[in-house]
Parts: structure tokens; C-alpha cells; sequence
């Protein structure tokens, strides 16, 4: 059950069922207007196996409408997470895996929702940073540290641009696998690009703002493919390959070259 005054939790099919061995919740940053994330949640609903996988954004815009984006990351990480992290094992206590995507300040969401699920469950935890952001006098140590079950993995990435909002999103984080796709953002860069790249890799194009229609959808490095490409959710092969893909401060670039 959902706790009283929460931000809501939306599945993407449209019911909150808790028989699904498998889930995925996707989540803003500061100051949204578009609801995204749901585009994102039906999306990758809409190619996954029905029975084992539930999809669902969380919506805390009202939470993270706030003056400065480091009061709504300190929301976030201090009361919105740990109340996401509850709410998913209010909805079961045997999952699978669990896959969370978080943009910007929604990063320090995903990161304390799965610190709090890991003390309850021994899930496989993949977490995707989306230009994480990072406030001043933060440690970036603390997105991706998560403790699981011995038995448990946990697989953490970050996907980033180098933009005008600069070192605060620009972050290579000790405890992701991290990647540089500013070279395929068109045109200027911008902050809110990397969910725009990632809801392309999903649907195969880029579909969310008319600049970006006529580019190329880029997502691979080598014979390494990027985004969702690297998810449960695509295949177990993906995934198997995923965790293998080391953590640290040496940035993958996407240049499309």
C-alpha cells in the first residue's frame, strides 16, 4: 500500500500488479513539466514479456519543484527515495530484478530507493544515471555505492553530456559504468538530452523533440550497443554482458565515427 501524501507511483499498463517477478521505475529531476518518464515506462512495457515484467514511473514533481535543484537532490535523497524504496517492497517481496532510471536530481531518488531495497531483498539491482547530478560539496562516491545480498548483483551506469549546466551533471562517478554521448546530442547540448537519447534507444529513433528527428540514432561503441540495449529487459544475454562492464572514472564515448 502506497503511504499517505506519497508522490504517486504510476504503472505503465495501467495496474500496480505485484505477481511480476521483474520491474522497472523511471523518474525526473528537478523542475519537470513533461511527464517523460511515463513515455518511457510504456515504451519499454511495450517490449517486454507482459507476465514477468511490470513497468511504472514515479512522479515527485510536486517534491522537486523547488527554488534550487540541490533542495530538490536533497528531497531526494533524504525522504523521496527511501519512501520509492518502500513503496516497491510494498508491492512484493519476491523480486527478481529491479531496474531503476533516474535523470539529474532523480538520480539520488534511484540511488536511496535501491540502498533501501538491498537492506530488504535479495534482488538484482540495475541502476541508470541520466546526467546525474551532484550539488556542491557532494560526494559522487555515494551514487552506485549500494549493498546487496552476497548473492545479489548490482549493475550501475551513467549516461552523460558535457553541458552548459557543467561540472554538476558533467560526472564520471567512481561506482558507474560511465559514458559520454555529448558527441551524438544535435545541435546545441543540453542537459535533458541524455533521456532523450535513451528513449530513442528504446524505440529505435529519436521521437520526443522535432530537432532531433532527422538524426541519427547512435548507440554503439565497437560491437558494444548502449541504453536499453544493455538491459534485462532487452535480453538475458544483454544483461549478462552488462555486469561484466567495468566501473570507474574512464568514460566510454559514443562518437558515432
Amino acid at each position: 500500500m502506497q503511504e499517505p501524501n506519497a508522490p504517486p507511483f504510476v504503472a505503465a499498463s495501467g495496474g500496480q500488479a505485484c505477481d511480476k517477478a521483474n520491474l522497472v521505475v523511471i523518474t525526473h529531476g528537478w523542475y519537470e513539466r513533461e511527464p517523460w518518464p511515463a513515455w518511457m515506462a510504456l515504451a519499454i512495457q511495450q517490449r517486454t514479456d507482459g507476465d514477468n515484467w511490470q513497468c511504472a514511473w514515479f512522479d515527485w514533481r510536486r517534491q522537486a519543484r523547488q527554488l534550487l535543484p540541490s533542495t530538490a537532490a536533497k528531497i531526494a535523497r533524504d525522504s523521496t527515495g527511501p519512501l520509492l524504496g518502500r513503496t516497491i517492497l510494498g508491492l512484493s517481496q519476491n523480486w527478481k530484478h529491479i531496474h531503476l532510471i533516474g535523470h539529474s536530481a532523480g538520480s539520488w531518488v534511484i540511488n536511496e530507493a535501491a540502498r533501501t531495497i538491498a537492506k530488504e531483498t535479495p534482488a538484482d539491482l540495475h541502476l541508470t544515471f541520466l546526467d546525474a547530478y551532484v550539488p556542491n560539496g557532494w560526494d559522487e562516491k555515494e551514487l552506485g555505492r549500494i549493498t546487496t545480498d552476497e548473492n545479489a548483483v548490482c549493475w550501475v551506469e551513467q549516461y552523460y553530456t558535457r553541458d552548459a549546466v557543467g561540472h554538476l551533471t558533467e560526472n564520471l562517478l567512481t561506482h558507474a559504468h560511465n559514458v559520454d554521448i555529448s558527441a551524438v546530442n544535435p545541435g546545441f547540448r543540453e542537459h535533458k538530452f541524455p533521456w532523450h537519447w535513451y528513449q530513442g534507444t528504446i524505440v529505435g529513433k529519436f521521437a520526443t523533440r522535432r530537432r532531433y528527428t532527422k538524426a541519427p540514432m547512435i548507440d554503439i561503441v565497437g560491437d558494444t550497443r548502449y541504453g536499453f540495449f544493455r538491459t534485462r529487459e532487452a535480453a538475458e544475454d544483454n544483461w549478462a554482458l552488462s555486469v561484466t562492464l567495468p566501473a570507474g572514472k574512464s568514460p566510454v564515448v559514443i562518437s558515432g565515427r
